[in-house]
Parts: C-alpha cells; sequence; structure tokens
C-alpha cells in the first residue's frame, strides 16, 4: 500500500469508523495487537510503543486493521448497521481516489467491491456504479459485478440507468440463464420500465428456477410496484403459479403478496 493511500485511511476513514465499527467488532484482536507489538513498520518507516509517535502507529494500525475489515464480505451487514451516510460517501471518496493512485496490480478487488456494496445499500448509487465500473476495467466479463452494477443503476430509479441496466442484464440472462437472480433483477427493471408483460414472463421463470425457495416475498419487492399497482391480472396469475409450483413440490402456500414486506 502506496504512503498516500496509507495517509488517506489515516484521515478520512479511521476518525470516521475505526471507533464506529472496528474498534467495536474487533475488540479482542486490535487490543491484542495493540499489546504484543513492541515495534510496528510500514512504508518504510519504524515506530516504536514508547516514542513520539506511537499515536500515529496505533492509528495505522487501526486503519490497516479496518482495511481487512473492509476487505471480508461476512462483516458487512454488522457494519452498515454501524456507520452514517455522511460517513459511506467519504469512504466511497477515499475509494475512488484509491483507484486512481494505486496502480490497478496492486488493488484491493475485495475492499473496493466490498465498499461499492455499501455505497450500494446507502443509496449512492452514482458513485457505486462508478466503483464498479473501475473494477470491470480490470474484469469486463465478472458476472457478479456486472449484475451490481446493474443494480446500482436501476435502483436509482432514473429511466436512463434503469434502460442501461436493463440493457446489462438482458445480455448476461442470455449468457448464463440458468442465474435465477440475475432474471430476478431484470424483471425488476422490466416492471420498472413499464414493460409489465415483460416483467411478468421473466418472473414466471424466476419462479419456476425456483427462486422462491430462497426469498418467499420476492413478489413484494419495492422495484415490482408497477406491476402490482397496474397490473392486478398478471400479478394474480404469477401468485398462482407460484402456488401451483409450491404445491407440487410439496412446500408451503406463497407468502409473497402485495403487501408483504421484503
Amino acid at each position: 500500500m502506496s504512503d498516500v493511500v496509507l495517509l488517506e485511511i489515516i484521515k478520512t476513514v479511521f476518525w470516521l469508523l475505526v471507533f464506529g465499527a472496528t474498534v467495536f467488532l474487533f475488540q479482542s484482536e486490535v487490543k491484542q495487537l495493540i499489546q504484543s507489538l513492541s515495534s510496528f513498520k510500514v512504508a518504510g518507516a519504524t515506530f516504536e510503543l514508547k516514542d513520539k509517535k506511537e499515536t500515529i502507529r496505533s492509528y495505522v494500525l487501526l486503519a490497516e486493521t479496518l482495511v481487512d475489515l473492509l476487505s471480508r464480505g461476512d462483516r458487512m451487514d454488522e457494519l452498515q448497521k454501524l456507520l452514517h451516510p455522511s460517513q459511506i460517501e467519504k469512504l466511497g471518496t477515499f475509494a475512488l481516489k484509491y483507484t486512481k493512485e494505486v496502480s490497478e496490480g496492486d488493488w484491493s478487488e475485495e475492499l473496493l467491491k466490498n465498499i461499492a456494496y455499501l455505497l450500494l445499500r446507502f443509496g449512492r448509487y452514482k458513485h457505486s456504479v462508478e466503483l464498479y465500473d473501475a473494477l470491470l476495467s480490470k474484469r469486463p466479463d465478472h458476472v457478479e459485478l456486472l449484475n451490481l452494477k446493474a443494480l446500482a443503476l436501476m435502483t436509482s430509479r432514473l429511466s436512463k440507468n434503469v434502460k442501461a441496466a436493463e440493457e446489462l442484464l438482458s445480455n448476461l440472462v442470455a449468457r448464463y440463464p440458468e442465474y435465477v437472480h440475475i432474471r430476478f433483477n431484470l424483471a425488476l427493471a422490466l416492471s420498472l420500465l413499464e414493460r409489465d408483460d415483460d416483467a411478468a414472463q421473466e418472473m414466471t421463470k424466476v419462479i419456476d428456477y425456483g427462486y422462491w425457495k430462497a426469498d418467499r416475498n420476492f413478489l413484494a419487492d419495492p422495484l415490482f410496484h408497477h406491476v402490482r399497482e397496474h397490473s392486478p391480472e398478471l400479478l394474480a396469475n404469477l401468485n398462482n403459479h407460484l402456488t401451483a409450483v409450491m404445491s407440487r413440490d410439496g412446500d408451503a402456500q406463497p407468502t409473497g403478496q402485495p403487501d408483504a414486506a421484503r
């Protein structure tokens, strides 16, 4: 990690996130690290615990612990609960600067993917898309990155973004018809474009592929609003088909009614 990036982590991320996230989630780990190290070397400089730069050494240690946290997908939901939208915006600014100042070969892909995901979850769609674009510049055929970029685009609900998302998802579904979660996102994009017949057709396939086994309330997704509100007959057909498929597979009745909450 370059000196510039390390300083950016210390300046823009440490005070915003370490106390709220790293210390909370990694209390024992951080304590053990600090107690066990008598010196710490980073970017060619060594800091002793008892010298005047002890505070800097501690900041670097905790900042790198935070980088590790952001590079692990298993803690993203917990981290999301601890962050404020303004903190996410600054984290997004840091991530975009990271992609410009660090050579592509040295990027931490998991770090950037997880930050992009947090930006998406917090409704910072523009920054999320920019970060996914940066990642896709290295791996243009990465299926999940393309899917997540499309999700960020369509969740903004801006017409031009939804159209771009629909094109991405249609291409992915054509290449990977068995990826039911991508087909589900395509159905949502079609609903946002008010193409209810097409949306219902894709959602029927989603049912056939068994998406309901993972999410019983998928028909209540907020992005499927147009079909629910403007095409009640299509929704009724979907619910009937879902009931038939679930009955055939020996499962319970569907719970994905229009008034259900995801």
